[in-house]
């Protein structure tokens, strides 16, 4: 439960001496090996526990595995957004105001809504989880004045080889003047993201680094 923030303060602390190339570099050859041990680790003992039983037959959520043959993704997203109006603390922490005194907008999901696919369900959840999150965040500050907060739109659209999946807002977009390229938003460096150095942020990552934290409901810490 330490690992990733106490990981995170370090790359806070060791910014001023690495260039950013090689600290980004070290950072996405690192996490794709530690992703990629746990995938591998949390299949065998899936797959261990399975052993004897045929998973595939269970028609409401056939998996081999982590991996799950038949993913509603839909389904994923409805999830997910229970989950964000259960929990209203976390976007009322980020937004300083009582978001639900105003109501949670709208999360309207269209597109190819009765799209399935294999995937590990736990990832997928994760990313949405914050993808929701930030966009409800977003909106919630550029609306803050507003009586009624305008919808997100989560549109699937299924391909001939892949599944892809939008998350629209009205929430103003990257507005912040710090963010001068994608290689700022995406960095781990604190010379493309000075927010990082904050005395606030550090403080943060020390406590957390010293009790652990723990992911979001229903999905395992991810990277």
């Amino acid at each position: 439960a330490s690992v990733v923030p106490s990981l995170s303060l370090g790359l806070s602390l060791s910014s001023p001496h690495l260039p950013p190339g090689s600290l980004d570099a070290f950072m996405r050859c690192m996490l794709v090996s530690r992703i990629s041990r746990r995938v591998l680790a949390e299949h065998h003992l899936a797959l261990s526990k399975s052993l004897g039983t045929n998973s595939l037959n269970h028609p409401e959520d056939p998996h081999v595995g982590i991996i799950y043959t038949a993913l509603n993704l839909s389904d994923s997203i409805d999830k997910c957004v229970a989950l964000l109006h259960g929990r209203p603390h976390d976007i009322v922490d980020e937004i300083g105001e009582s978001v639900p005194n105003r109501g949670w907008p709208e999360v309207i999901v269209d597109g190819h809504i009765d799209t399935k696919f294999s995937y590990i369900r736990e990832h997928l959840e994760y990313i949405i989880f914050e993808l929701l999150k930030n966009a409800i965040t977003a909106t919630g500050l550029d609306h803050r004045s507003s009586p009624n907060l305008p919808p997100i739109r989560a549109t699937i659209v299924l391909g001939k080889n892949d599944v892809r999946v939008r998350i629209s807002d009205q929430g103003g977009g990257l507005s912040s003047a710090r963010i001068k390229s994608p290689s700022d938003l995406f960095s781990f460096s604190h010379i493309r993201n000075a927010t990082r150095m904050d005395d606030a942020w550090l403080g943060a990552l020390r406590s957390a680094s010293s009790r652990g934290v723990k992911a979001t409901e229903n999905t395992p810490m991810a990277d």
